[in-house]
């Protein structure tokens, strides 16, 4: 298969809070992978399909959620989880450092290896 990516993806393994557009209950799923211009989530329940969506995540309990706008390229369900690939529409700068820093803090020893290894 194929490398399609342009940026590494960061494995994450973070449970996350989301808040759908339209919906003001947060609900939770689990951020697999991450990078810069997408990430890799999982929700217990499928999502309404659609070809893009406006969310908002919080990555920790200390700062405001991030928002970004998405189209989802794929989708998959696997051993009762569903995910989705999101790949990132808009997403202000301020977010991006933010997701930046959290990377650069918490995928250090990953963030090594790919390009010191």
């Amino acid at each position: 298969m194929d490398e399609r990516r342009q940026l590494p993806r960061w494995k994450v393994n973070k449970e996350a809070k989301v808040w759908m557009q339209g919906n003001q209950d947060s609900t939770s799923c689990m951020i697999e992978d991450l990078h810069l211009k997408g990430m890799c989530v999982s929700f217990k329940n499928r999502l309404p399909q659609e070809e893009s969506m406006k969310m908002s995540f919080a990555i920790d309990d200390h700062s405001d959620p991030i928002k970004i706008e998405a189209q989802v390229p794929w989708s998959k369900e696997d051993q009762g989880r569903y995910f989705y690939g999101l790949s990132f529409s808009k997403i202000n700068e301020s977010d991006k450092d933010r997701l930046s820093q959290y990377i650069i803090t918490n995928c250090y020893e990953q963030f090594r290896s790919k390009w010191w290894a």
